[in-house]
């Protein structure tokens, strides 16, 4: 993934902070997505994972809600996450520079009651549709096992009028079919079409 990689270091690089930092277009739509993830649950004393954190904007995001939780962020990016600490400083927030793929490493420490992904699955770089969705899946199960009681993840949908090359797109049958088989059939999917997005929440 080093693509992806690359892609997000370029604009931690020009822009530093903020939510041009992590790719998105306006802070409006990251809060908007955001809203969403706390649809999955009751947040509050729960403890959760932030796979591909960025710069820590949702803990911020939970923090402006007063949402009081346990609170861990992930990137496969040192950089982003030297500068998430750096933003983040409360010694209580925990962020590592981590890939959860990593089958020689020991993830147990990260397990968590709610594993969540907000826009990881977005930009494919120059990947293949079929490569994407290979990681998409590989991703998915291994967020499933870090969790103790579900996750959450957000998805272009394929019902758009265009489409651009460097992003992906999944049908909501896809993934709901993908779940039921390899994660379970508790799964929720709702739609957020302010910004062409489907998100679900699948429960253990």
């Amino acid at each position: 993934m080093k693509k992806i990689q690359n892609y997000y270091e370029f604009h931690l690089d020009k822009y530093k902070i903020g939510y041009k930092a992590v790719n998105w277009g306006s802070k409006k739509a990251q809060d908007i997505r955001f809203e969403k993830f706390l649809e999955i649950a009751d947040l509050k004393k729960a403890s959760i994972l932030d796979v591909g954190c960025g710069l820590g904007h949702f803990l911020q995001f939970l923090n402006k809600k007063k949402i009081k939780c346990s609170y861990t962020g992930t990137d496969i990016s040192q950089k982003m996450i030297h500068a998430a600490k750096k933003l983040n400083f409360n010694k209580k927030y925990v962020f590592y520079d981590c890939d959860i793929l990593n089958k020689k490493k020991n993830l147990n420490f990260l397990k968590s009651d709610y594993v969540i992904n907000c826009g990881l699955f977005t930009v494919k770089s120059s990947y293949s549709n079929k490569q994407w969705w290979n990681f998409v899946k590989r991703i998915l199960i291994n967020m499933f096992k870090l969790s103790n009681k579900g996750i959450a993840f957000n998805l272009l949908t394929d019902k758009v009028d265009y489409r651009e090359k460097h992003l992906f797109y999944a049908s909501q049958k896809k993934i709901i079919n993908f779940a039921i088989k390899n994660l379970s059939e508790k799964i929720v999917c709702r739609r957020n079409p302010k910004v062409w997005e489907n998100v679900f929440y699948v429960y253990k």
